[in-house]
């Protein structure tokens, strides 16, 4: 539903670059499929298309650097799922991890963070959504059953914010079953700066 949530709860809306310029698309499409192929007319709509899509991938890019600038100005350390973006590209989501570009923002925000002397740190998703991150049992949950709720412990939050939590008990060592008060303190951190803030998607 968003573009990321943090572990402390902030939520990142997904801006939908391609979605919301994909009817300019189609009409660009319709007028280069009108022309005669070799035609002057032809290859000057082929150049308005191709220029309509670096414009929607140069905002895309423009919003992970705003994103990863914001993250790496408050914090040390980003800690986020290790996600297979191949196989998510293959999936009915396809349409939707492409318009994200989570795998342009992630290489960003390694490129920076090491620029910057910090961090980003990559755990294994698997369990992250399905552990309630208060207590470790396993709730089982459907990718369309966006609220966790446990019935062991009680904790209820939304679906990311407690993969979030989870994400941040990996990335400071303990397991995905790891009660959330034992990392809530920030570790690490350096001019006085909290050390540690994960994102899920």
């Amino acid at each position: 539903n968003d573009f990321l949530t943090t572990s402390d709860g902030e939520v990142v809306p997904i801006p939908q670059h391609y979605r919301k310029a994909e009817k300019r698309f189609k009409v660009l499409q319709k007028v280069v499929s009108r022309k005669n192929k070799g035609s002057n007319k032809r290859k000057k709509a082929v150049k308005k298309l191709a220029k309509q899509h670096k414009k929607v991938a140069d905002t895309r890019k423009d919003f992970h650097f705003k994103v990863v600038k914001r993250l790496l100005d408050q914090y040390d350390i980003v800690a986020h799922e290790d996600l297979n973006i191949k196989a998510l590209s293959r999936t009915r989501l396809s349409k939707s991890v492409h318009d994200a570009g989570w795998g342009q923002f992630l290489s960003i925000l390694k490129v920076k963070a090491e620029n910057a002397g910090l961090m980003s740190v990559a755990v294994n998703p698997n369990g992250t959504s399905q552990t309630c991150s208060n207590c470790g049992r396993t709730v089982k949950k459907e990718l369309s059953d966006r609220w966790h709720y446990c019935q062991s412990c009680g904790f209820e939050a939304d679906r990311d914010l407690n993969a979030s939590i989870n994400i941040k008990n990996l990335a400071v060592g303990h397991s995905a079953s790891s009660k959330a008060h034992r990392v809530s303190e920030p570790i690490g951190g350096v001019d006085g700066k909290p050390a540690l803030y994960c994102v899920s998607n």
